[in-house]
């Protein structure tokens, strides 16, 4: 059994030795008891009741820390699962990334491509508009002009 004296119970709860002493006297007698030197000291149980007064655990029985290691335990591969998943979807993000810069870079070149697309049908169109423009003069010269070239 865990037994602790005045001192240690007011370093543990974080209150003077003069309020602790003032609280253990107000506890009943089956809580409190004699060390080996005569200094008074409470039993595990009146540390259970000081806990539940001043709102703070200072006790961990076995079950309770073996369960906070299960806890830590769980928590620290978790945090290595979520490390792994935030590590692959970075990955993928840069991968994506990628991708879209080279999407961007065929865009650009499918805008270049189209831009000298229309830039010679709009001179084929001139040059057609050009050509109908010399038919139409030449079929309105006359037959001797048309024989001499004038």
């Amino acid at each position: 059994m865990k037994n602790m004296t005045v001192t240690e119970l007011s370093e543990a709860f974080g209150v003077t030795r003069q309020a602790m002493n003032n609280r253990i006297k107000k506890l009943e007698e089956e809580f409190l008891s004699k060390n080996d030197r005569g200094v008074t000291v409470v039993n595990e149980a009146g540390i259970k009741r000081l806990e539940s007064h001043y709102g703070k655990v200072i006790l961990e029985d076995e079950t309770a820390s073996d369960q906070a290691s299960d806890k830590n335990a769980i928590n620290i591969d978790f945090d290595k699962i979520i490390s792994q998943l935030i590590q692959d979807k970075n990955t993928e993000i840069a991968r994506l990334s990628e991708q879209i810069a080279m999407k961007d870079h065929q865009i650009a070149e499918k805008d270049k491509q189209l831009d000298q697309q229309q830039q010679l049908t709009a001179k084929a169109l001139t040059e057609r508009e050009q050509t109908l423009i010399e038919l139409e003069q030449e079929k309105s010269k006359s037959f001797f002009a048309k024989l001499f070239r004038k």
